[in-house]
Order: structure tokens, then sequence, then C-alpha cells
């Protein structure tokens, strides 16, 4: 016997997923579009390996920031869909966010930065922050 809160609690949490993945991929948007604008309307002229060196700053700051705030606005945006477990909603949104960036860097620097913990944790941290203060104002 199936119902239809089945369909519609599994596509809350894969709703979820995507936010998390739409606030990964909006940092990375960022920091390209800064290292973008800085390349070609700020700094021209320079060296490749002097803009490899600014893209790897302003991918740990952007990254760091970028991240948390981005893992915030998304997971608080998915509260609103919801009815019960905001703060496991927000964790999960920035469990994804995290699965790609660390997804992405072990493909493209067969590593992660040591930024990337501490990104992680503020990424946890925001996504739960957002559960649980959509929570109080309920």
């Amino acid at each position: 016997m199936t119902t239809d809160a089945a369909p519609a609690r599994s596509e809350r949490w894969l709703r979820a997923i995507g936010y998390g993945l739409l606030a990964e991929i909006s940092t990375i948007a960022t920091i390209v579009a800064v290292v973008s604008f800085y390349r070609y309307g700020v700094e021209k002229g320079l060296s490749d390996a002097e803009y490899e060196a600014f893209g790897k700053r302003v991918g740990a700051i952007v990254g760091v920031v970028g991240g948390t705030t981005y893992t915030f606005f998304f997971a608080h945006r998915l509260m609103r869909r919801l009815s019960s477990k905001y703060v496991a909603h927000g964790i999960v949104v920035a469990v994804a966010a995290i699965a790609l960036s660390v997804g992405g860097s072990i493909a493209g620097h067969q590593g992660v930065p040591a930024a990337y913990i501490l990104a992680s944790a503020l990424k946890l941290g925001a996504g739960a922050l957002a559960g649980s203060a959509f929570l109080r104002r309920r």
C-alpha cells in the first residue's frame, strides 16, 4: 500500500540535496566571476602565475565565506517548503554542498586543502543555523 506522503517526503530530501548543490555551484560561480573581473577588468597584463596565485587566494577566501553564506541562504529558502525536521534538512543542504566541494577538490587538485575543513564545518553550522532559526520563528 502506497501513500501520497512518501513521495512528498523523499522530494523534500532531494530538494535539500539540490539546494546544497546550488549553494556550491553559486560559490564556484562567484569565485570565477571575481577572478575574471580581476583578470580582465582590474589587473590586465599579469603573468599566468600571478593570476593563478590570485585565484588561489580568492578561492580560499570566497570559498569559505561564500560557501557558508550560500549554504545558509539556500537552506533558509528550503525551510519555507517544509513542515518539520528543519535542522536535519539544513544539514543535508550543507552535506550536499560539502560533497560537491570535496569531490571537486579531489578530482581537480588530487587532495583537499586545509581551508576546506574550516569551510565544511562552517557550512554544517550554516545549514543547522538556518533550520534552527526557522524553527524558532515558527
